[in-house]
């Protein structure tokens, strides 16, 4: 589960062969079959991609958050339902699945995925406005049946979360919507003889995969973009700069640029681990912690002055797994207007209106050491009957950020006023 980054090419077909699953790897998704088909031209000709100015005339004095009611779990749909709530509230994302920009309406309705998704978010969309003064309290929650259908994604087979969006994105065949979350990196190997020679190459991502072992997201940027490896040759794996050459002692590495960030910028934490000498798959738990505000000036290189607004972004929200490889589930953190400090956690159906301090908390991983500490001060019997539960988050010793997405500071009126 840490592949870089797909092409715009994936078929469906493929999407269903390639998402796996931290809790288990079940088979291939399902292609479409003549049911999905079907459905999806019954889809088409009902929703005809709602408007979501038309869903109410006189929408309820808190609508423009339009904060979810939460969605149904359909069986093993956990992973969707996170990941489909930090997508719904951004409001130029939900604006584009809803109502597809009117030069890629001819595309877009070619994409059983973004119909299917279309009309989940106007029914999420209808079902937060139906709620007391537009609240989340009384909103219904909303099932994803028809995107699951659409798919043909078995519903009781889990998935993993962060793969199933980034497979699902090119599927929409609306290059907006991708241009939103999709940036570029230069990879790079130069010779350190003097001679000048080296190779680069630009490569497109929809996420970036981060190590965690390094216990913060500034320790994994700097270990990814700012060391380069040394590649000897007294070592044996010199770089060789064209056929026939000698090889030559060379710095590998890559470079991230103001200009290759995107308004949506999703880091993939690298949770899961593959042990070669038990040939097993786990989990690593440890503590990684991740800034609200995230600025990069330190992490791209050759920065202008003009482009220091451009690498600051705001956490907007998380994808929480808890569990261990093998069971799990997930749920989300999400912060519907990146302007406030107002946090709500999405599990599936259930939605809680949180503190920030809750949300770190819960996802950094690992042993809480505030906790711990005002737990050292409290007597024998605070201990007793508190248990073991208060130094860990609100889904215990096993939950951990798994996908954190940050919105660009300077983006955030293209991403919510204007949407």
């Amino acid at each position: 589960a840490g592949r870089h980054h797909i092409h715009a090419t994936t078929t469906m077909a493929t999407m269903g062969a390639l998402i796996t699953a931290p809790s288990r790897r079940p088979g291939p998704l399902k292609t479409f079959s003549m049911i999905a088909t079907l459905h999806y031209l019954t889809l088409l000709s009902a929703v005809s991609f709602v408007n979501p100015s038309s869903a109410s005339a006189t929408p309820p004095p808190n609508a423009g958050l339009h904060v979810s009611g939460g969605l149904i779990n359909g069986g093993n749909t956990c992973y969707l339902n996170a990941q489909l709530q930090c997508a719904y509230h951004i409001p130029r994302v939900r604006g584009m699945i809803i109502d597809p920009p009117s030069v890629s309406k001819n595309s877009a309705a070619s994409s059983p995925a973004l119909a299917s998704l279309g009309y989940v978010f106007a029914a999420m969309q209808k079902a937060a406005d139906s709620g007391l003064d537009g609240g989340y309290e009384y909103a219904p929650s909303t099932p994803t049946t028809v995107l699951c259908r659409t798919l043909g994604i078995a519903a009781w087979e889990q998935q993993d979360s962060q793969e199933f969006w980034k497979l699902l994105l090119p599927e929409f065949k609306l290059p907006q919507l991708v241009d939103l979350y999709q940036g570029s990196y230069e990879g790079y190997i130069a010779a350190i003889d003097g001679s000048g020679r080296e190779r680069k190459r630009e490569e497109q991502f929809l996420d970036l995969s981060l190590d965690v072992s390094g216990g913060s997201v500034s320790t994994a940027l700097e270990d990814t973009f700012c060391k380069p490896e040394l590649l000897s040759e007294k070592e044996g794996n010199g770089w060789r700069p064209e056929k026939g050459a000698d090889k030559v002692d060379a710095l590998k590495g890559s470079l991230l640029k103001a200009n290759g960030l995107p308004p949506i910028l999703q880091l993939h934490l690298l949770r899961f681990q593959y042990d070669w000498q038990t040939d097993t798959m786990s989990k690593i738990n440890s503590r990684f912690r991740f800034p609200k505000v995230l600025d990069l000036s330190n992490i791209c290189s050759g920065i202008e002055k003009d482009e220091e607004a451009r690498v600051v972004y705001e956490l907007q929200s998380v994808v929480v797994h808890v569990g261990e490889y093998g069971s799990g589930h997930y749920y989300a953190y999400v912060r519907p207007d990146a302007r406030k400090n107002t946090w709500y956690r999405f599990d599936d159906d259930k939605v809680t209106e949180v503190t920030y301090r809750e949300v770190a908390a819960d996802c950094y991983g690992g042993r809480s050491s505030r906790i711990a500490a005002q737990e050292a001060k409290e007597g024998f019997f605070a201990k007793l009957f508190r248990g073991s539960g208060g130094k860990y988050g609100w889904g215990g010793r096993s939950s951990s950020a798994y996908v954190l997405q940050y919105v660009r500071r300077e983006s955030i009126p293209m991403l919510y006023d204007d949407a």
